[in-house]
């Protein structure tokens, strides 16, 4: 890193455990500050960060459960408000390598791609490229938010991350504006990072080998509505990724009737999201599903 480099990094947590510690003593030697944002809205998670130690960290406590797009903007405004100018956005359950920062800056310094929006090591386990080169890299349509470094700048002039989405394709949306703004987005082929991507299981339906989550029922309330709000904002400029996207509207029903449980309260947030998806809705989900006496 040069100098002049100030690197925030930037960890959303929303039922963060006794594993977010390890977690950040491995970014904290890495970077400038460690800016916390609790999402969970709980009041009696106030002292569940106490036990860090870090002269290095900050905690930001959201009032109530705002969603991950806030929570991110909240912590990189005060990163940047703290002349920070690159950020690395973590979740609570990602652990990165220890020269993931020098590694990340070393391919800033070759020039390779000096319009790159994001940068970002590859997670352990993943298949490496055709070329097998350690030191080479991948332009990507897509990156996963979590592990990715980028200037603060650019997260300025695309006007950060969508808070109406509140979950997910938050990445996906940042991704696709930063793309939209003449910006690349790498994956160096170097694994950097061990990322945990929910509870899945991968099941078999027809001959085709399809992943189950597993998540919260009301999570199908953003995955299905969100699709629609993505198409709307990027069609004209992604079909090819928006048209894949609004495939979820067959494939989540799909799901959750082969190989999910409570398929009431599934299908209850499925259908609201593909009503609110429909009419634009954003934000916050309202309406919860009411349990039968």
């Amino acid at each position: 890193m040069t100098a002049t480099r100030k690197v925030a990094a930037v960890v959303t947590t929303f039922q963060g455990g006794e594993s977010l510690r390890l977690h950040l003593e491995r970014v904290v030697e890495q970077v400038e500050v460690v800016v916390i944002v609790d999402d969970s809205g709980d009041p009696s998670r106030k002292d569940a960060f106490t036990f860090i130690g870090m002269e290095k960290a900050i905690v930001l406590r959201n009032e109530d459960n705002l969603g991950i797009a806030a929570a991110l903007n909240r912590g990189i405004a005060q990163a940047g408000a703290m002349g920070c100018d690159w950020i690395i956005t973590l979740d609570d359950d990602t652990l990165v390598s220890r020269t993931y920062l020098d590694d990340v800056f070393h391919f800033v310094q070759t020039g390779a791609q000096p319009r790159a929006g994001l940068i970002a090591c590859s997670r352990e386990g993943s298949e490496p490229s055709a070329s097998d080169d350690p030191y080479g890299y991948r332009i990507k349509r897509t990156l996963i938010t979590s592990g990715c470094v980028f200037e603060f700048r650019s997260f300025q002039e695309i006007g950060g991350f969508d808070e109406g989405l509140f979950i997910d394709l938050v990445d996906f949306d940042f991704c696709t504006r930063l793309r939209q703004s003449g910006r690349s987005l790498v994956l160096l082929n170097k694994p950097g990072m061990a990322h945990r991507v929910g509870s899945a299981r991968t099941v078999r339906l027809a001959g085709l080998a399809i992943v189950v989550y597993h998540h919260a029922p009301f999570r199908l309330y953003y995955q299905m509505r969100n699709v629609f709000l993505f198409a709307r904002k990027h069609l004209a400029f992604d079909p090819v990724l928006s048209l894949y996207l609004l495939l979820d509207a067959f494939r989540l029903p799909l799901k959750a009737l082969f190989f999910e449980q409570q398929k009431c309260v599934r299908f209850f947030y499925l259908g609201t999201g593909l009503l609110d998806g429909l009419r634009g809705r954003d934000g916050r989900l309202t309406r919860r599903f009411a349990e039968s006496s």
